[in-house]
């Protein structure tokens, strides 16, 4: 949980980059709309600084719409 904390830009750009990785290899576009919601939620949290449970609403919301 430790990873939690210290919750970074890189961090999201890299699951978001594995889900992009994962959606070649699954077939559907589930896991598209997952990654894409990480490098959003990476780029955001470059721009605005907050803390990792502000990041993880804004990849749940981000990961609906």
């Amino acid at each position: 949980m430790n990873f939690l904390v210290q919750l970074g830009n890189w961090n999201w750009f890299i699951v978001g980059g594995l889900l992009l990785a994962l959606e070649v290899i699954v077939p559907g576009t589930f896991m598209l709309w997952l990654g894409l919601a990480a490098i959003a939620t990476g780029v955001i949290g470059w721009i605005v600084s907050m803390s990792w449970q502000v990041q993880i609403v804004i990849f749940a919301i981000l990961s609906v719409i």
